[in-house]
């Protein structure tokens, strides 16, 4: 195979379009020249069309947009060669109906003026790289970042809560470590479900399955279950988890749960556009009789921590062989 010269056998223009990189010449008077193939790609129009044309009237924008590019360009025209990092500009569009839109993409452009043999600037060879996906990775793991954050911000203050509260009604340590893994752990499991595709998407069914799933089988006939799919933001979830997780411990050690004669029925519905009821009610229960003095943190938990939280009215009623907690919550912003 003879070797290839480059000053009689390769056409020049056809390599520069052919080049991997989305490149575009400009003029002094920053008039579009050519571009590569991987240019036209990216901004989705033929060179017949754009050759020729004022460049900032191929691709219009304003603002302060329109004069970040304008001032790189004349730096480069005037001969210092510049970069512009992850900037946002619109282009021109074809919706899918066949309308005209804007496409907004953040670009990285470098800007290199090419020179003659005297030094005179004769034209501007813009690369621009389009990082929209890269923009948008690293805005999603700063939100991300953010909302871990603010999380466990949220479940640590949580935590600290319980500890004074629960320290406040124990006996001893003994009872205190008791009541205090119970509920740290009851938070555990609903952090732990709420990652990975589940971060805004716990739902009042799972949270209540779960807690009593680690002392029941579900499918037997001492619980019913019985609610729609109502979807919980992470704050939300994890509130109600110790709510639930008060009414579960209190049924395994006083009420329904406690013999296998009681009866157990967790329900739930939508109220109004976006608001939930909860209704938790005992049957076949033993008499418990109340004890007197200072209201423990787990009737705290079920009357003023979660309403309050919740934005929301409680209301728990034991009979001589029953026990109901009503949970009301209103309007709330609804998880995507």
């Amino acid at each position: 195979m003879a070797d290839i010269r480059l000053s009689d056998d390769l056409n020049y223009d056809m390599l520069f379009k052919n080049l991997p990189a989305p490149c575009l010449v400009l003029d002094r008077n920053m008039h579009i020249i050519t571009a590569t193939q991987k240019y036209l790609e990216t901004v989705q129009r033929p060179l017949a069309e754009i050759v020729g044309r004022y460049a900032f009237d191929v691709f219009p924008e304003s603002g302060e947009r329109l004069k970040l590019f304008k001032d790189a360009v004349n730096l480069a025209l005037a001969g210092e060669e510049n970069t512009l990092v992850k900037v946002p500009y619109a282009v021109p569009a074809t919706a899918p109906d066949g309308t005209q839109t804007m496409r907004e993409i953040w670009w990285t452009c470098h800007h290199k003026p090419v020179f003659d043999a005297n030094g005179k600037v004769l034209c501007v060879i813009q690369n621009a790289q389009d990082v929209t996906q890269q923009v948008k990775a690293e805005k999603l793991k700063d939100a991300i970042a953010a909302e871990l954050q603010h999380r466990v911000g949220n479940i640590l203050g949580l935590v600290s809560v319980i500890a004074r509260r629960t320290a406040g009604t124990s006996e001893n340590l003994t009872d205190f470590l008791k009541k205090f893994d119970g509920r740290v752990q009851a938070l555990s499991r609903t952090h732990s479900y709420l990652t990975g595709t589940n971060w805004d998407r716990m739902t009042i069914e799972k949270i209540v399955s779960r807690q009593l799933a680690d002392y029941f089988e579900l499918d037997g006939e001492q619980i019913t279950l019985v609610g729609g799919d109502i979807a919980l933001n992470p704050a939300e979830a994890q509130i109600l988890t110790l709510a639930i997780h008060e009414l579960t411990t209190n049924s395994v050690k006083y009420g329904a749960l406690k013999t296998p004669q009681g009866r157990l029925n967790v329900a739930w519905r939508r109220v109004g556009p976006s608001g939930y009821d909860l209704e938790w009610r005992e049957d076949g229960i033993e008499a418990v009789v109340p004890k007197g003095g200072q209201k423990g943190f787990g009737s705290l938990i079920l009357d003023e921590i979660v309403p309050a939280q919740l934005q929301a009215k409680s209301q728990r009623d034991l009979g001589a062989s029953s026990f109901h907690y009503h949970l009301s919550v209103p309007e709330r912003a609804i998880p995507a």
